[in-house]
């Protein structure tokens, strides 16, 4: 089985991927200042999970990377978080975690601050 990845825009749910944005200004024709999103990747009955995050401004703000995942053998949990900078039109990986298993044993939630705002990706049931 070749990987799959999934992708999903503007937080509406269609696989297992996720994007929200944090901007700056009020103008809906500026382009957003912060982009959150959600990664997921299965092959082989292997699942990854990143956290990313692209900025058009240079940015400082804190992530929230919280996975779950629920099978027949059991449950886990994963918290990951911290600080990041991203300069104008950089793209980082905030967070990444691999698991055994299948994309829909796993919830995942991104949540970013920045420029005084809150945003949150969520994946229910992947």
């Amino acid at each position: 089985m070749s990987a799959m990845p999934y992708t999903i825009a503007a937080l509406v749910i269609t696989g297992a991927a996720c994007t929200a944005s944090l901007a700056t200004s009020q103008s809906s024709s500026a382009p957003e200042a912060l982009v959150c999103e959600l990664r997921l990747t299965e092959s082989n009955r292997q699942v990854t999970i990143a956290a990313e995050a692209h900025a058009h401004k240079a940015t400082h703000g804190t992530y929230q990377l919280n996975i779950d995942q629920s099978s027949a053998h059991g449950r886990s949990t994963i918290r990951q978080g911290g600080e990041f900078d991203l300069k104008a039109g950089e793209r980082a990986t905030l967070g990444k975690a691999s698991f055994s298993g299948r994309a829909r044993d796993f919830n995942a939630e991104l949540t970013i601050k920045a420029n005084g705002q809150t945003k949150t990706c969520r994946s229910a049931a992947l």
